[in-house]
């Protein structure tokens, strides 16, 4: 074999052994790929976390539940969005208000991996997942982080742009809020009415939500009270600012009265009324033609005419009205009648005076009649009292002083005996059975009972010192004192 071929075989055998070497290599590799795929597809995740909703300042708990999980083979972090926060039991973040707990849980394979926030802040909400690392990585599904803040316990202010407004010029009043998350929501009400959207303009300005109601200030708006209502999603609770009592001012509204008609000859009152706000300042009196000064009197808001006279009949009196919005006037014409009675008397005919003659007549008859009936009760009035006098006064004494008056006893000298007051009644007692009436007092010096006894006591008189009784007895018909 020539030395040529001899270095083609060597060639050749030397390319089949770099070839087998490097088929063993590659099948070593394919084969960790293979292990690690099985590894990873091993560990896997038990549930999605789930989302978290939470106030301002309060704690978030986050968990993901893993199965078939080694802590000495497998690693697993926290991550929000694309920003890594921890790594197992690590927090990578520098936020001391973190916290990770991997927790080995009552089953194989089985841990609880879990992420606590406290004092929660807007910032903190968005999207996190957990993160298996290996190749390939085993992401679990995304929990949403909600953060709810609550407005400050100053808010809603309610504003006005001025302290008082003209009729017919704009009148702004403004609800003041904090901008948060989630918005709050600011409506206008007045008497229990919300307004619509189409008069309100919101804006956002320093952190802060406006939301302006604007229109025309008419009369009928003095006074008026507007409320601003705020309601936030965070809290059940509504909060309300008030506007009150808006200032509206316009221009007198005049209008001159007077209580009777105008008589010519009597003194007669025109009154020049008026609603205004702010108060009329001056009140000023016109007339047309002029009145002379010793016609009329004027003070302020009343006009006096002193006794004016049928000549002035049409004349046009004015008032005027002024406070700090305008001046407003009224005019009213005099309409002055002649005196009504001399008008009669003067031309009434003579059936008026015949008429009036027979009404005087039947006035004066019935006036008589009427003066008859109230005579007859005022005499038997008289009567009735009279007889109520003499009983009292004669009858009742008199029947007392003969019949209820005690007659005092005299013996034979003409000296006064006394009466007793008390008497004991007689009795009669018979008594075979030997039943005694132990109703009467004991004999004298004795303490026996008779069988029949016919007695009285009487009582001596109750000035003494000591009672006394006198008996007489009777017994088979003789008497024992």
């Amino acid at each position: 074999m020539s030395m040529i071929a001899k270095r083609q075989v060597e060639i050749i055998l030397e390319s089949l052994d770099l070839k087998f070497k490097f088929t063993k290599s590659l099948n070593m590799r394919l084969s960790l790929i293979l292990l690690q795929i099985c590894i990873a597809y091993a560990v896997r995740f038990d549930a999605k976390p789930n989302d978290v909703q939470e106030h301002e300042g309060q704690i978030a708990i986050l968990k993901c539940y893993l199965g078939e999980f080694n802590k000495q083979n497998n690693v697993v972090s926290w991550w929000k969005e694309d920003e890594q926060i921890s790594l197992n039991d690590m927090v990578k973040a520098a936020d001391q208000r973190i916290s990770v707990n991997l927790e080995k849980l009552p089953y194989t394979g089985a841990y609880s991996y879990s992420l606590q926030i406290t004092d929660l802040k807007l910032k903190d909400k968005g999207s996190y997942h957990c993160q298996i690392d290996g190749f390939p990585k085993i992401i679990s599904g995304t929990a949403r982080l909600g953060v709810m803040q609550i407005p400050s316990s100053e808010y809603p202010k309610c504003s006005k742009s001025a302290n008082s407004y003209i009729v017919g010029r704009d009148v702004k009043l403004s609800c003041i809020s904090e901008l948060i998350s989630p918005p709050v929501n600011l409506r206008w009400s007045r008497k229990d009415t919300f307004i619509l959207p189409t008069n309100i303009q919101s804006e956002i300005l320093d952190d802060l939500v406006y939301n302006h109601y604007t229109f025309i200030a008419k009369k009928t708006d003095n006074d008026a009270n507007f409320v601003c209502e705020q309601t936030t999603d965070a809290i059940s609770e509504i909060i309300n600012c008030t506007i009150q009592n808006l200032n509206i001012q316009y221009r007198p509204e005049v209008k001159i009265q007077h209580t009777s008609a105008l008589v010519a000859g009597s003194d007669s009152i025109l009154f020049c009324q008026s609603f205004a706000n702010p108060p009329v300042m001056i009140f000023r009196w016109t007339s047309t033609p002029v009145l002379n000064d010793n016609e009329y009197i004027a003070d302020g808001q009343v006009l006096t005419l002193i006794k004016p006279s049928i000549a002035r009949n049409g004349t046009r009196i004015t008032c005027s009205a002024e406070n700090k919005v305008g001046i407003s006037t009224d005019t009213t014409t005099l309409h002055i009648i002649k005196e009504q009675r001399r008008e009669n008397n003067i031309h009434g005919n003579d059936n008026d005076i015949e008429n009036s003659l027979e009404t005087k007549e039947n006035n004066m008859e019935i006036t008589r009649k009427n003066n008859q009936g109230v005579s007859l009760y005022v005499v038997i009035i008289i009567i009735v009292l009279v007889v109520i006098i003499v009983v009292v006064v004669v009858i009742i004494p008199v029947y007392y002083h003969c019949f209820c008056k005690t007659r005092a006893a005299t013996d034979l000298t003409g000296r006064e005996i006394y009466q007793p007051t008390v008497y004991y009644n007689t009795r009669d007692r018979s008594s075979n059975s030997g039943l005694y009436d132990r109703s009467l007092p004991h004999l004298p010096n004795t303490r026996h009972y008779v069988h029949w006894r016919h007695s009285f006591a009487s009582q001596v008189p109750e000035d003494l010192d000591q009672q006394g009784y006198m008996y007489i007895d009777e017994k088979n018909g003789q008497n024992t004192l």
